[in-house]
C-alpha cells in the first residue's frame, strides 16, 4: 500500500512535470522537525520537488539565469506545508469542495485527510483535484466510515448526514476493502457502532492489504484488545476515557448489553446514550495506573492519535462565540455564512456547561500524558464539524496542542511529518529536503517562539507553485 500511495503522489508530479515550474526562494531561515534550523539559504524547485538547498552567501544559483520566480526570503521562515488530518469535505453541503480547498492554501495546509465520505458524494472533489491538481492540497481519503448495522450516519436523523456502511459477521468483509481501495482508498476509518468480532476480523483483512485502520475504537471492544489486534489510530481520544476506567471492564459489559439494541433505536441516539451515562463517570473514576498502562502501549505498538483538541473543546472554548472567530465566516458560501452566524450566536448565550470544561481539562491532560510517553500526535481538526472553518481551524489545532505540552517543534511536527508517517511517505514529504515534494509555507515570523506565527503566513507553495 506504500508503494501505491506514493505511485500516486508520482503521478501527481508527472502531471506538474510539463510546466517547468521554477522557484527559488532566497536567504531565508529554514525550520522543520527534523533537522538543524538553519540561516540564510537559497532553496531551489523545479517540477514539484526540491532541487537543491544550499547557504545564499555560496550559492550559485541566480533566478534571473534560471528564469525562476524569485522570492527574496530575508527575515523570514520556511516550513513544510501543513496538514489537517482530520476533515469532512461532504458533512455539510453547503460548503463546497473548493471553498475548502481555498481556504486550506490559504492557510498553508498543503495536504488533508478526508475521514470520513460515501465515494460518490466525494467524486466530485476527486475530480476537481484531477481537472486542477496545481491549485489544490493533496488528499487522501478512507471513504465512508465503517460502522456496524446500526450504524450513526446514515443521513436519516438531523445532524448526522449519510457518511457511513454498515457491516456484521455476514458481511463480505475482503470485498467491502477490496471495493474501497479500487476507489482509491489509502486507510480505512472505524466506526463506534462494529461488533467486536466484525471489527476483529476488519483489521485483520486490512493489514491483509497494508491498510492503517484509524477511527472511533467501538464500543463493544476492550481498548488494549484492539490495541493488540493491530488497530492503527485513534480520533478524538475517543473512548479513552472509558478505557481508563476504574472499573472499565464491567462499563465495557453494560455498553455491551445496550449494544444488543433490544428496542431498536436509532445508532445515533444509542451511541449518544452509552455516552452521557458512563463518560463523565468514567473520567471522574479514572484508575491512572490502568490509564498509564493503555497510554504506553499505544506507544509500543505505534497507534497513531489525532486528538482533534478543537472538536473537543467545542462547548469549553467557544470559538464561536468570539466575534473575530465569526470573521472567518465571511469567505464561506452565502448559505453556510448565514446558517453558522444564526447558529454561533444562539449557542453563545450560554456558559461552558461544568462537564464541557471538565471534558476539555481531560483531554489535554491525556495528550500531555500520550506525547510523554512516546505517542505519535498527529494534528486535525474534525472541520467543518463545530463551527470550525477550515484552515482556520488547523491553527486554533496547534495553539491546543502547545496548551496540551507540546513544543511548538513538536506541534510542527504533528502537522508535517507525522502525518506523512502515517501512511510511510516521511520520504517524500514532511521536512525541507533536496528530494522531497515542494509544499511549503513562507512565514513572515519565527514559529519557534509562538506557535501562533503559523497564521502570519506570507507566502504558500504547493506542488511546487506560488498559490
Amino acid at each position: 500500500m506504500k508503494d501505491r500511495i506514493k505511485f500516486l503522489i508520482l503521478l501527481m508530479g508527472l502531471q506538474l512535470s510539463s510546466l517547468q515550474a521554477e522557484i527559488l526562494i532566497e536567504n531565508i531561515t529554514l525550520i522543520d522537525a527534523k533537522n538543524e534550523i538553519r540561516n540564510a539559504q537559497s532553496v531551489y524547485i523545479k517540477n514539484g520537488v526540491i532541487q537543491s538547498i544550499k547557504d545564499s552567501e555560496t550559492s550559485d544559483l541566480d533566478g534571473a539565469e534560471l528564469d525562476s520566480k524569485l522570492i527574496d526570503g530575508t527575515g523570514k521562515y520556511l516550513i513544510p506545508g501543513l496538514w489537517d488530518a482530520h476533515v469532512h469535505l461532504t458533512f455539510i453541503p453547503e460548503i463546497d469542495h473548493e471553498t475548502h480547498f481555498d481556504l486550506y492554501l490559504k492557510n498553508g495546509v498543503t495536504s488533508i485527510r478526508d475521514t470520513g465520505a460515501i465515494i460518490s458524494k466525494l467524486r466530485p472533489s476527486l475530480n476537481f483535484i484531477k481537472e486542477n491538481p496545481n491549485t489544490t492540497p493533496r488528499l487522501f481519503y478512507a471513504g465512508p466510515l465503517i460502522d456496524g448495522a446500526d450504524r450513526v450516519y446514515k443521513g436519516l436523523e438531523p445532524g448526522f448526514p449519510n457518511l457511513s456502511i454498515g457491516i456484521d459477521e455476514n458481511s463480505n468483509i475482503p470485498g467491502v476493502v477490496d471495493g474501497l481501495i479500487a476507489e482509491g482508498v489509502t486507510f480505512l476509518k472505524s466506526y463506534e457502532m462494529l461488533t467486536r468480532d466484525t471489527y476483529l476480523e476488519l483489521l485483520k483483512v486490512a493489514s491483509q492489504n497494508g491498510l492503517r485502520v484509524t477511527g472511533h475504537v467501538p464500543l463493544s471492544i476492550d481498548l488494549e484488545e484492539a490495541i493488540e489486534a493491530g488497530l492503527g489510530g485513534m480520533q478524538h481520544v475517543r473512548n479513552m476515557d472509558l478505557a481508563c476506567a476504574k472499573d472499565a471492564e464491567v462499563l465495557l459489559d453494560e455498553r455491551q448489553i445496550s449494544l444488543e439494541n433490544e428496542d431498536e433505536i436509532a445508532g445515533s441516539a444509542l451511541r449518544t446514550h452509552i455516552h452521557s451515562s458512563q463518560r463523565y463517570y468514567a473520567i471522574d473514576n479514572t484508575d491512572d495506573e490502568r490509564c498509564l498502562r493503555i497510554i504506553k502501549k499505544l506507544s509500543e505498538y505505534g497507534v497513531f492519535q489525532t486528538p482533534t483538541l478543537t472538536i473537543n473543546t467545542f462547548d469549553s472554548r467557544r470559538f464561536y462565540a468570539d466575534p473575530e472567530w465569526r470573521e472567518t465566516y465571511s469567505e464561506l458560501p452565502k448559505a453556510a455564512k448565514e446558517d453558522w452566524m444564526n447558529g454561533s450566536l444562539k449557542l453563545a448565550e450560554f456558559d461552558a456547561t461544568e462537564d464541557a470544561l471538565k471534558f476539555d481539562a481531560w483531554s489535554l491532560m491525556l495528550v500531555e500524558k500520550m506525547h510523554a510517553e512516546g505517542v505519535k500526535i498527529i494534528a486535525g481538526t474534525d472541520t467543518p464539524i463545530g463551527y470550525l472553518t477550515p484552515g482556520y481551524s488547523l491553527h486554533k489545532e496547534l495553539e491546543l496542542l502547545s496548551e496540551a505540552g507540546l513544543s511548538n517543534l513538536e506541534v510542527l511536527k504533528s502537522a508535517t511529518i507525522t502525518p506523512a508517517e502515517f501512511f510511510g511517505i516521511e520520504d517524500q514529504m514532511g521536512t525541507i529536503e533536496v528530494g522531497k515534494l515542494a509544499d511549503l509555507v513562507i512565514l513572515n515570523d519565527n514559529p519557534l517562539e509562538s506557535i501562533s506565527n503559523t497564521q502570519n503566513i506570507h507566502k504558500v507553495i504547493a506542488k511546487g507553485k506560488i498559490q
